[in-house]
């Protein structure tokens, strides 16, 4: 949907001043703030076209007009001025890391501390995980004649196994053959990869096949494993935003949103790209306390690499441009210690106090 420029200006002042008062906005108010060469009555006909298209809406209790999910969307699409933070934000940042000990896990405490206090919401992150598990060895155990036992162990250290059943039976000296031939073609492979490959042929073919499977089926489980609970910081000052005050149920969301196995579950699993910011704004989250707010996110870590997720979660009357601001620069502070401490590929790098 293409807004005239008036139209759009009118959006993004309604937007930013909402965002700061928490009141809805009228007409009369927007052209008296914003000395604006317009009428009231022509603003007032242009936000009713803005409501029409579903941008703005008006609360039941007042005659102005506030931001729709759909509304903040086109904002954060197409109308705010991102801005870097100024060398003094910076700097302000940079110093309450260099004040901690030196160590991946207070950082990354600390990252959703920053981010907390600069914009007084609640802030998450997680702790640095592979972006993707992939295989690093396989054991095969025979238990009975026809039992195997699969051992996985994932490029996190992580291990998984899983039993299965082969109805022509196999010993154990042909087993560890296998192994030391699947860990030859599988190591580093990721899940689909492992999927996409075929057994090699011979009297054992189908035996490698099931193993191909299994084997496939264990790195897509734990590549899907749910992460640590975040990290959580500021759920006091999220809690003071004007959104809650005297509305008991909406507390009471909020409360149930910041609950730390609710929040591992609910942060969107979307692709987060090394260069980007994502923002999620209301009914794009899943149902739950999670429709009446919004998320501010990045990935940290190297591309491909080590990493982990961290931003900003409030309601969504968030002043975006400046989440964003402070996101994409702690996202940019965590990555780079994140690569003093595993490098580009995810092994902890060499001489790195741990």
């Amino acid at each position: 949907m293409a807004l005239s420029e008036r139209r759009a200006r009118i959006l993004a002042l309604i937007v930013e001043d909402y965002v700061d008062s928490a009141q809805p906005i009228g007409s009369a108010t927007l052209v008296a703030r914003h000395d604006l060469d317009l009428s009231s009555a022509t603003v007032r006909s242009e936000m009713a076209a803005l409501e029409d298209d579903g941008l703005i809406t008006h609360p039941h209790t007042s005659a102005g007009r506030v931001p729709s999910d759909r509304g903040y969307r086109t904002y954060v699409g197409s109308l705010m001025n991102e801005r870097p933070l100024t060398s003094e934000e910076e700097l302000t940042i940079l110093h309450q890391f260099h004040q901690s000990v030196a160590d991946l896990e207070r950082w990354v405490a600390l990252s959703a501390s920053v981010l907390a206090n600069a914009m007084r919401n609640a802030a998450i992150a997680t702790l640095p995980r592979p972006a993707e598990a992939r295989l690093r060895q396989l054991q095969l155990v025979e238990l009975t004649g026809e039992r195997v036992l699969l051992i996985a162990v994932m490029n996190d250290a992580a291990v998984r196994q899983q039993s299965f059943e082969y109805a022509e039976g196999v010993t154990q000296e042909r087993l560890t053959r296998l192994a030391g031939r699947l860990n030859e073609r599988l190591a580093g492979r990721a899940a689909e990869e492992i999927a996409a490959l075929a057994p090699a042929p011979g009297p054992h073919a189908a035996l490698e096949a099931l193993v191909l499977r299994c084997v496939a089926e264990l790195v897509r489980d734990e590549s899907a494993a749910a992460a640590e609970p975040p990290v959580i910081e500021g759920v006091r000052e999220l809690l003071r935003q004007p959104e809650y005050e005297g509305d008991s149920d909406r507390l009471l969301d909020a409360l149930e949103a910041v609950e730390r196995s609710r929040l591992r579950r609910a942060i969107p699993d979307r692709p987060l790209g090394a260069e980007d910011v994502a923002v999620v704004i209301g009914d794009e989250n899943a149902d739950g306390p999670y429709r009446d707010m919004s998320f501010v996110l990045a990935r940290y870590g190297p591309p491909g690499g080590v990493g982990g997720v961290v931003g900003l979660l409030g309601p969504t009357r968030l002043h975006y441009p400046e989440a964003v601001a402070h996101v994409r620069y702690v996202r940019d502070v965590l990555t780079e210690l994140t690569r003093r401490f595993y490098g580009e590929t995810g092994a902890p790098a060499s001489g790195e106090d741990r």
